[in-house]
Protein backbone atom coordinates (compact mmCIF):
# COMPACT_ATOMS: atom_id res chain seq x y z
CA UNK A 1 0.00 0.00 0.00
CA UNK A 2 2.80 2.40 0.92
CA UNK A 3 4.63 1.61 -2.32
CA UNK A 4 1.46 2.36 -4.29
CA UNK A 5 1.02 5.72 -2.53
CA UNK A 6 4.62 6.61 -3.27
CA UNK A 7 3.91 6.06 -6.97
CA UNK A 8 0.55 7.94 -7.04
CA UNK A 9 1.25 10.96 -4.82
CA UNK A 10 3.95 12.53 -7.03
CA UNK A 11 1.61 12.32 -10.04
CA UNK A 12 -1.25 13.92 -8.12
CA UNK A 13 1.12 16.59 -6.86
CA UNK A 14 2.34 17.37 -10.39
CA UNK A 15 -1.24 17.72 -11.67
CA UNK A 16 -2.27 19.94 -8.73
CA UNK A 17 0.81 22.11 -9.18
CA UNK A 18 0.11 22.41 -12.92
CA UNK A 19 -3.44 23.64 -12.36
CA UNK A 20 -2.32 25.98 -9.59
CA UNK A 21 0.35 27.50 -11.82
CA UNK A 22 -2.14 27.78 -14.70
CA UNK A 23 -4.72 29.63 -12.62
CA UNK A 24 -2.05 31.87 -11.07
CA UNK A 25 -0.60 32.80 -14.44
CA UNK A 26 -4.06 33.53 -15.84
CA UNK A 27 -4.82 35.83 -12.91
CA UNK A 28 -1.52 37.68 -13.46
CA UNK A 29 -1.97 38.10 -17.21
CA UNK A 30 -5.75 38.59 -17.34
CA UNK A 31 -6.72 41.74 -19.36
CA UNK A 32 -8.51 43.56 -16.54
CA UNK A 33 -8.33 46.92 -18.37
CA UNK A 34 -10.31 45.45 -21.27
CA UNK A 35 -12.84 43.98 -18.85
CA UNK A 36 -13.20 47.37 -17.14
CA UNK A 37 -13.85 49.07 -20.48
CA UNK A 38 -16.39 46.40 -21.39
CA UNK A 39 -18.27 46.76 -18.08
CA UNK A 40 -18.39 50.56 -18.32
CA UNK A 41 -19.45 50.56 -21.96
CA UNK A 42 -22.17 47.93 -21.44
CA UNK A 43 -23.63 49.76 -18.45
CA UNK A 44 -23.66 53.15 -20.16
CA UNK A 45 -25.23 51.79 -23.36
CA UNK A 46 -27.96 50.13 -21.32
CA UNK A 47 -28.65 53.40 -19.48
CA UNK A 48 -29.04 55.34 -22.74
CA UNK A 49 -31.97 53.09 -23.64
CA UNK A 50 -33.80 54.05 -20.42
CA UNK A 51 -34.81 57.21 -18.59
CA UNK A 52 -32.27 56.57 -15.83
CA UNK A 53 -29.64 58.88 -17.39
CA UNK A 54 -26.78 57.39 -15.37
CA UNK A 55 -23.11 57.02 -16.23
CA UNK A 56 -20.64 54.55 -14.72
CA UNK A 57 -16.96 55.36 -14.20
CA UNK A 58 -14.26 53.05 -12.77
CA UNK A 59 -10.70 54.19 -12.05
CA UNK A 60 -9.08 50.75 -11.69
CA UNK A 61 -10.01 47.07 -12.00
CA UNK A 62 -7.67 44.29 -10.78
CA UNK A 63 -7.81 40.66 -9.71
CA UNK A 64 -9.05 39.61 -6.28
CA UNK A 65 -7.92 36.19 -5.04
CA UNK A 66 -8.27 33.62 -7.85
CA UNK A 67 -11.89 33.95 -8.94
CA UNK A 68 -12.62 37.58 -8.12
CA UNK A 69 -12.12 41.19 -9.14
CA UNK A 70 -11.52 44.42 -7.22
CA UNK A 71 -12.61 47.84 -8.45
CA UNK A 72 -11.46 51.18 -7.07
CA UNK A 73 -12.90 54.63 -7.61
CA UNK A 74 -16.33 53.52 -8.80
CA UNK A 75 -18.68 56.42 -9.54
CA UNK A 76 -22.29 56.45 -10.73
CA UNK A 77 -23.28 59.86 -12.10
CA UNK A 78 -26.93 60.83 -12.51
CA UNK A 79 -28.50 63.82 -14.23
CA UNK A 80 -29.42 66.61 -11.77
CA UNK A 81 -33.05 66.95 -10.73
CA UNK A 82 -33.01 70.66 -11.68
CA UNK A 83 -31.30 72.52 -14.50
CA UNK A 84 -28.11 74.31 -13.53
CA UNK A 85 -27.20 71.91 -10.74
CA UNK A 86 -24.15 69.59 -10.95
CA UNK A 87 -24.61 65.86 -11.69
CA UNK A 88 -25.51 63.69 -8.71
CA UNK A 89 -22.70 61.30 -7.75
CA UNK A 90 -22.71 58.03 -5.83
CA UNK A 91 -19.12 57.03 -5.04
CA UNK A 92 -17.92 53.57 -4.05
CA UNK A 93 -14.35 53.71 -2.76
CA UNK A 94 -13.69 50.02 -3.35
CA UNK A 95 -15.76 47.06 -4.53
CA UNK A 96 -14.71 43.41 -4.26
CA UNK A 97 -16.52 40.46 -5.83
CA UNK A 98 -15.62 36.77 -5.93
CA UNK A 99 -17.21 33.74 -7.60
CA UNK A 100 -17.66 30.84 -5.15
CA UNK A 101 -16.41 27.52 -6.52
CA UNK A 102 -18.31 24.92 -4.45
CA UNK A 103 -21.84 25.98 -5.60
CA UNK A 104 -20.70 25.34 -9.18
CA UNK A 105 -20.80 21.61 -8.39
CA UNK A 106 -24.62 21.83 -8.27
CA UNK A 107 -24.73 24.30 -11.19
CA UNK A 108 -25.35 27.36 -9.00
CA UNK A 109 -23.46 30.59 -9.65
CA UNK A 110 -22.93 32.47 -6.39
CA UNK A 111 -20.99 35.74 -6.24
CA UNK A 112 -20.07 37.29 -2.88
CA UNK A 113 -19.24 40.98 -2.84
CA UNK A 114 -18.36 43.81 -0.48
CA UNK A 115 -18.59 47.55 -1.08
CA UNK A 116 -16.76 50.25 0.86
CA UNK A 117 -19.24 53.08 0.35
CA UNK A 118 -20.26 56.31 2.09
CA UNK A 119 -18.19 55.67 5.21
CA UNK A 120 -19.62 52.18 5.78
CA UNK A 121 -19.87 48.80 4.09
CA UNK A 122 -22.40 46.78 2.12
CA UNK A 123 -21.91 42.99 2.21
CA UNK A 124 -23.88 40.96 -0.27
CA UNK A 125 -24.37 37.80 -2.24
CA UNK A 126 -25.86 37.30 -5.68
CA UNK A 127 -27.00 33.83 -6.68
CA UNK A 128 -28.04 32.58 -10.12
CA UNK A 129 -29.90 29.33 -9.51
CA UNK A 130 -31.29 28.57 -12.94
CA UNK A 131 -34.84 29.92 -13.00
CA UNK A 132 -34.34 32.05 -9.90
CA UNK A 133 -31.94 34.74 -8.78
CA UNK A 134 -31.34 35.57 -5.13
CA UNK A 135 -29.98 38.84 -3.74
CA UNK A 136 -28.90 39.36 -0.13
CA UNK A 137 -27.60 42.69 1.19
CA UNK A 138 -26.40 43.76 4.62
CA UNK A 139 -25.80 47.46 5.35
CA UNK A 140 -23.39 48.49 8.10
CA UNK A 141 -22.99 52.17 9.07
CA UNK A 142 -23.61 53.65 5.60
CA UNK A 143 -23.91 57.46 5.81
CA UNK A 144 -27.03 58.24 3.79
CA UNK A 145 -26.49 61.98 4.18
CA UNK A 146 -23.66 61.64 1.65
CA UNK A 147 -25.98 60.08 -0.92
CA UNK A 148 -26.32 62.62 -3.74
CA UNK A 149 -29.87 61.77 -4.92
CA UNK A 150 -31.26 62.15 -1.39
CA UNK A 151 -29.47 65.47 -0.91
CA UNK A 152 -30.94 66.88 -4.10
CA UNK A 153 -34.43 65.53 -3.39
CA UNK A 154 -34.56 67.08 0.10
CA UNK A 155 -32.68 70.28 -0.61
CA UNK A 156 -31.43 70.38 3.01
CA UNK A 157 -28.61 68.50 4.81
CA UNK A 158 -29.45 65.09 6.22
CA UNK A 159 -27.56 62.93 8.73
CA UNK A 160 -28.07 59.25 9.38
CA UNK A 161 -26.38 55.85 9.42
CA UNK A 162 -28.02 52.91 7.65
CA UNK A 163 -28.04 49.39 9.11
CA UNK A 164 -30.08 46.32 8.22
CA UNK A 165 -30.76 43.62 5.65
CA UNK A 166 -32.52 43.14 2.31
CA UNK A 167 -33.44 39.76 0.81
CA UNK A 168 -35.01 39.30 -2.63
CA UNK A 169 -35.85 36.20 -4.69
CA UNK A 170 -36.39 37.00 -8.38
CA UNK A 171 -38.23 34.35 -10.45
CA UNK A 172 -36.79 34.21 -13.98
CA UNK A 173 -34.36 36.90 -12.81
CA UNK A 174 -37.05 39.60 -12.95
CA UNK A 175 -37.41 42.19 -10.17
CA UNK A 176 -40.94 42.87 -11.46
CA UNK A 177 -41.87 39.39 -10.16
CA UNK A 178 -39.71 39.51 -7.03
CA UNK A 179 -40.48 38.38 -3.48
CA UNK A 180 -38.57 39.12 -0.30
CA UNK A 181 -38.18 41.21 2.84
CA UNK A 182 -36.65 44.52 3.90
CA UNK A 183 -35.60 45.32 7.49
CA UNK A 184 -33.65 48.57 7.84
CA UNK A 185 -32.77 51.09 10.54
CA UNK A 186 -31.66 54.63 9.85
CA UNK A 187 -29.96 55.60 13.12
CA UNK A 188 -29.11 59.08 14.42
CA UNK A 189 -31.32 60.62 11.76
CA UNK A 190 -31.36 64.44 11.71
CA UNK A 191 -32.37 67.20 9.29
CA UNK A 192 -30.95 70.69 8.76
CA UNK A 193 -27.80 72.44 9.91
CA UNK A 194 -28.99 75.98 10.71
CA UNK A 195 -27.59 77.29 7.40
CA UNK A 196 -29.40 75.54 4.54
CA UNK A 197 -32.82 77.05 3.89
CA UNK A 198 -36.09 75.16 3.87
CA UNK A 199 -38.27 76.10 0.87
CA UNK A 200 -41.86 76.87 1.89
CA UNK A 201 -43.40 77.13 -1.57
CA UNK A 202 -43.95 79.78 -4.30
CA UNK A 203 -43.77 83.34 -3.04
CA UNK A 204 -41.94 82.37 0.16
CA UNK A 205 -38.23 82.80 0.66
CA UNK A 206 -36.30 79.95 2.20
CA UNK A 207 -35.78 79.92 5.96
CA UNK A 208 -32.76 78.26 7.66
CA UNK A 209 -33.70 74.99 9.34
CA UNK A 210 -32.10 74.41 12.74
CA UNK A 211 -30.85 70.86 13.29
CA UNK A 212 -33.88 68.67 13.92
CA UNK A 213 -33.16 65.35 15.69
CA UNK A 214 -35.36 62.46 14.53
CA UNK A 215 -33.60 59.49 16.15
CA UNK A 216 -33.95 55.99 14.67
CA UNK A 217 -36.22 55.50 11.67
CA UNK A 218 -37.32 51.85 11.31
CA UNK A 219 -38.33 50.63 7.84
CA UNK A 220 -39.92 47.22 7.33
CA UNK A 221 -41.52 45.76 4.25
CA UNK A 222 -42.36 42.61 2.32
CA UNK A 223 -42.29 42.09 -1.44
CA UNK A 224 -44.69 39.83 -3.31
CA UNK A 225 -45.01 39.45 -7.07
CA UNK A 226 -42.92 42.55 -7.72
CA UNK A 227 -44.66 44.91 -5.29
CA UNK A 228 -42.77 45.90 -2.14
CA UNK A 229 -45.26 46.95 0.55
CA UNK A 230 -43.67 49.12 3.22
CA UNK A 231 -45.74 48.31 6.30
CA UNK A 232 -43.67 50.32 8.77
CA UNK A 233 -41.76 53.60 8.48
CA UNK A 234 -41.65 54.89 12.04
CA UNK A 235 -39.51 57.09 14.26
CA UNK A 236 -40.09 58.79 17.59
CA UNK A 237 -37.29 61.22 18.29
CA UNK A 238 -36.43 64.21 20.39
CA UNK A 239 -37.70 66.78 17.89
CA UNK A 240 -39.91 64.87 15.46
CA UNK A 241 -42.21 61.85 15.13
CA UNK A 242 -42.57 60.05 11.79
CA UNK A 243 -45.14 57.45 10.77
CA UNK A 244 -45.75 56.14 7.28
CA UNK A 245 -46.34 53.37 4.79
CA UNK A 246 -46.57 52.84 1.05
CA UNK A 247 -45.42 50.64 -1.79
CA UNK A 248 -42.75 50.35 -4.45
CA UNK A 249 -43.37 48.66 -7.79
CA UNK A 250 -40.00 47.06 -8.48
CA UNK A 251 -38.38 47.34 -11.92
CA UNK A 252 -35.34 45.67 -13.47
CA UNK A 253 -33.43 48.96 -13.04
CA UNK A 254 -33.73 50.03 -9.39
CA UNK A 255 -33.84 53.75 -10.27
CA UNK A 256 -36.93 53.15 -12.41
CA UNK A 257 -38.89 51.45 -9.60
CA UNK A 258 -42.13 53.36 -8.98
CA UNK A 259 -42.61 54.78 -5.48
CA UNK A 260 -45.85 55.79 -3.75
CA UNK A 261 -45.12 56.46 -0.06
CA UNK A 262 -46.95 58.67 2.44
CA UNK A 263 -45.27 60.01 5.57
CA UNK A 264 -46.83 61.73 8.59
CA UNK A 265 -44.55 64.21 10.33
CA UNK A 266 -45.04 66.00 13.66
CA UNK A 267 -42.56 68.44 15.18
CA UNK A 268 -42.32 68.73 18.96
CA UNK A 269 -43.51 71.98 20.57
CA UNK A 270 -40.17 72.25 22.40
CA UNK A 271 -38.39 72.45 19.03
CA UNK A 272 -40.86 75.01 17.63
CA UNK A 273 -40.19 77.28 20.60
CA UNK A 274 -36.47 76.56 20.82
CA UNK A 275 -35.34 80.04 19.72
CA UNK A 276 -36.38 83.02 17.61
CA UNK A 277 -35.33 81.29 14.41
CA UNK A 278 -37.53 78.22 14.96
CA UNK A 279 -40.41 80.41 16.11
CA UNK A 280 -40.08 82.46 12.93
CA UNK A 281 -39.93 79.33 10.80
CA UNK A 282 -43.18 77.89 12.12
CA UNK A 283 -44.90 81.28 12.02
CA UNK A 284 -44.09 81.36 8.30
CA UNK A 285 -45.22 77.75 7.89
CA UNK A 286 -48.74 78.74 8.96
CA UNK A 287 -49.00 81.02 5.89
CA UNK A 288 -47.31 78.70 3.36
CA UNK A 289 -49.74 77.16 0.82
CA UNK A 290 -47.68 73.98 0.71
CA UNK A 291 -47.73 73.65 4.50
CA UNK A 292 -51.47 74.29 4.61
CA UNK A 293 -51.99 71.59 1.99
CA UNK A 294 -49.90 69.18 4.08
CA UNK A 295 -51.60 69.93 7.44
CA UNK A 296 -53.71 67.10 8.88
CA UNK A 297 -56.54 67.31 11.38
CA UNK A 298 -54.46 65.60 14.10
CA UNK A 299 -51.64 68.17 13.87
CA UNK A 300 -49.35 66.06 11.71
CA UNK A 301 -48.09 67.16 8.31
CA UNK A 302 -48.54 64.72 5.42
CA UNK A 303 -45.91 64.25 2.72
CA UNK A 304 -46.29 61.97 -0.25
CA UNK A 305 -43.27 60.75 -2.25
CA UNK A 306 -44.14 59.88 -5.84
CA UNK A 307 -42.46 58.76 -9.03
CA UNK A 308 -39.40 56.77 -10.09
CA UNK A 309 -36.96 56.05 -7.26
CA UNK A 310 -34.22 58.05 -8.96
CA UNK A 311 -36.44 61.13 -9.47
CA UNK A 312 -38.82 61.34 -6.52
CA UNK A 313 -41.30 64.21 -6.39
CA UNK A 314 -42.61 65.24 -2.94
CA UNK A 315 -46.20 66.48 -2.69
CA UNK A 316 -48.38 67.70 0.22
CA UNK A 317 -50.65 64.96 1.53
CA UNK A 318 -52.78 66.57 4.22
CA UNK A 319 -56.49 67.14 4.65
CA UNK A 320 -56.00 70.56 3.07
CA UNK A 321 -54.32 69.14 -0.05
CA UNK A 322 -57.40 69.32 -2.24
CA UNK A 323 -57.82 67.61 -5.57
CA UNK A 324 -56.01 64.48 -6.54
CA UNK A 325 -52.43 63.43 -7.05
CA UNK A 326 -51.46 61.30 -10.02
CA UNK A 327 -50.05 58.01 -8.84
CA UNK A 328 -46.97 56.60 -10.59
CA UNK A 329 -48.87 53.29 -10.77
CA UNK A 330 -51.04 54.58 -13.58
CA UNK A 331 -54.33 55.77 -12.04
CA UNK A 332 -55.18 59.21 -10.72
CA UNK A 333 -56.27 58.93 -7.14
CA UNK A 334 -56.69 60.97 -3.99
CA UNK A 335 -54.31 61.10 -1.07
CA UNK A 336 -53.45 57.88 0.66
CA UNK A 337 -55.27 57.30 3.94
CA UNK A 338 -53.56 58.27 7.16
CA UNK A 339 -51.12 55.46 8.09
CA UNK A 340 -52.12 53.41 11.10
CA UNK A 341 -49.56 53.72 13.93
Amino acid sequence: MKERLKRILPRVGYVAFFFFALVLSLSWTFPYDKVKERIVASFNVQQKNTQAQQELQIDELTGYFVTGVKAKGVRILSAPSEAGKPPVEIRIDEARARLQLLPLLIFHKNVKFKLDVLGGTVDGEFGDHGNERVIDLEFDDVEVGKLGPIQQALGIPLEGHLFGTVHFELPQGKASKGNGKVALELRDLALGDGKAKLALGPGFGGIPLQRLAVGTLTIEGEAKDGTLKLSKMKASGKDMDIDGDGRIQMKELANESLVDVTLKLKVADAYKNKNDMTKGLFAAVEFSPDAKAAKMADGFYGLRLLGPLGRLKPAPAGSGGGGSVRSPFGASKGMLPTPTP
